[in-house]
């Protein structure tokens, strides 16, 4: 039986990796540059009396800053543009599997750690930052010093949770995505081995069931592409707000 491939058949040799490999780093380093470039273009557009699309980007940033606002007080606000960022390359990176021969990045689990480790090491940093060095791991250490040990390897391994659940969470559902649109989609150039009827017309009934049911699989993608990277990218943003939370404790 024919290994199912799912997403890009090239990729810009690497020394080191495998075909598959580098296929998905060329993927993630095109929805960066992609990322990087419309930024680059919005900025320097900017301008006083705002366009439509400048006026889409401020009310994002706007709904943004109220939302992490809400959740853990003026302080987090500063910690937007990291959500941000992460958001906007997680979505793009996800969408990208809906362009037919281009993989998501976000299908590797590699590609996922990488950026939950991101996370890890910013929430140590917010934490430190908000805390203290000493204050943070006081923190660590629980209410009794004499059980602190066990409390410190409790919360490491609770904030080593956190990084594997974003990695695992994502990778699944976009690995899953990738994988049910090219099975769809062969499902649909070869229903008419299963359903002969389809062949009536010189395949027009095939190629009328294709257009009815791909827009609502893309549609679906889209969707979940959206809630996904949302999820990963403002989730952090909880665990930055329980250390502003303790800062304001501690005053």
């Amino acid at each position: 039986m024919e290994k199912l491939k799912v997403g890009l058949e090239w990729g810009i040799p690497l020394p080191g990796l495998h075909h598959d490999g580098a296929a998905v780093v060329t993927n993630a380093v095109l929805v960066a540059v992609f990322v990087l470039a419309a930024f680059y273009v919005i900025c320097r557009r900017a301008k006083l009396k705002p366009g439509v699309l400048q006026m889409m980007v401020e009310a994002v940033i706007e709904v943004g800053e109220n939302f992490l606002r809400d959740i853990g007080g003026q302080k987090i606000v500063k910690y937007l543009p990291f959500s941000l960022a992460l958001f906007l390359y997680i979505l793009f990176a996800n969408l990208a599997g809906m362009i037919p021969g281009f993989v998501s990045p976000t299908s590797n689990v590699n590609v996922n750690a990488a950026m939950a480790a991101c996370v890890f090491v910013m929430t140590f940093y917010v934490g430190i930052k908000e805390l203290g060095l000493k204050r943070y791991f006081r923190e660590k250490m629980g209410p009794v010093l004499a059980i602190g040990p066990i409390f410190i390897i409790l919360e490491t391994f609770s904030e080593m949770s956190r990084p594997l659940s974003l990695t695992v969470r994502l990778f699944g559902n976009i690995r899953g995505e990738d994988t049910f649109v090219m099975v769809l989609n062969n499902l649909v150039v070869n229903a008419h081995n299963l359903f002969p009827f389809l062949k009536l017309g010189g395949g027009h009934l095939q190629y009328g069931m294709a257009q009815l049911v791909m827009p609502f699989v893309y549609a679906l993608m889209a969707l979940t592409s959206f809630l996904q990277a949302f999820v990963f990218a403002f989730l952090p943003i909880l665990y930055f707000g329980a250390a502003v939370a303790w800062g304001e404790e501690a005053h």
